[in-house]
């Protein structure tokens, strides 16, 4: 394995990447590259022609082309058609889960030397959810986390919708409807997923008969 710079024209998207990312999504990303620069190798293969399949990076290759970029970082490896898919679905999912108490802090100590408008341009919250995690104690933090364990007997899961633009409208405009609720009620920076769980539960009561 080798790290190497390469034209960003000899670089080919996999037809197979299953990978997707929000317009939302792709914004945050093309700030942080504007920002940052590319800060993560791409991975990709070479293939028999002289160019080379990206395995992890489709979007920031999508995002460099159309910024004018004409060289990128890659990391090569030498693998067949199934290892590369296998390879491509690890890097895209192994992930891990915030501590909320640690994140708090780190948000905290960011919001205190960079402004709340350029953050909210590089992470994927809302002004209003840095805020409110920001604004979180230690002592609430632990407070939260107890009262949510025993609440709830379950951690905090990351859900992932493919939606169209006429959906993801309907769904936002819902969730308006529903937030004030929310933030009055809690300190929990995960007022977005409260409010899907409240519309989900007031759809279900009122339809329990059916």
């Amino acid at each position: 394995m080798k790290i190497i710079e390469l034209p960003i024209k000899t670089l080919k998207e996999a037809h197979w990447n299953a990978n997707r990312m929000s317009y939302q999504m792709l914004a945050h990303l093309k700030e942080s590259i504007s920002r940052y620069g590319l800060v993560e190798n791409l991975v990709i293969r070479k293939l028999s022609d002289d160019s080379y399949e990206v395995l992890s990076g489709n979007q920031r290759l999508k995002l460099l082309s159309e910024m004018g970029c004409t060289s990128a970082p890659c990391v090569v490896v030498k693998i067949d058609d199934a290892q590369a898919r296998l390879l491509s679905q690890a890097l895209n999912h192994i992930q891990g889960e915030d501590d909320l108490g640690l994140r708090a802090e780190l948000v905290r100590k960011v919001l205190e030397a960079i402004p709340e408008a350029d953050v909210a341009a590089i992470l994927p919250e809302t002004t209003g959810s840095l805020k409110a995690l920001a604004s979180l104690r230690q002592e609430t933090i632990a407070n939260y986390l107890h009262n949510w364990e025993q609440a709830q007997q379950a951690r905090l899961r990351h859900l992932q919708f493919q939606l169209t633009d006429g959906q993801l409208e309907v769904i936002e405009e819902a969730l308006a409807k529903v937030l004030p609720k929310v933030k009055k009620k809690s300190e929990n920076p995960n007022v977005r997923g409260n409010a899907l769980y409240l519309l989900c539960k007031a759809y279900l009561e009122k339809n329990h008969d059916e």
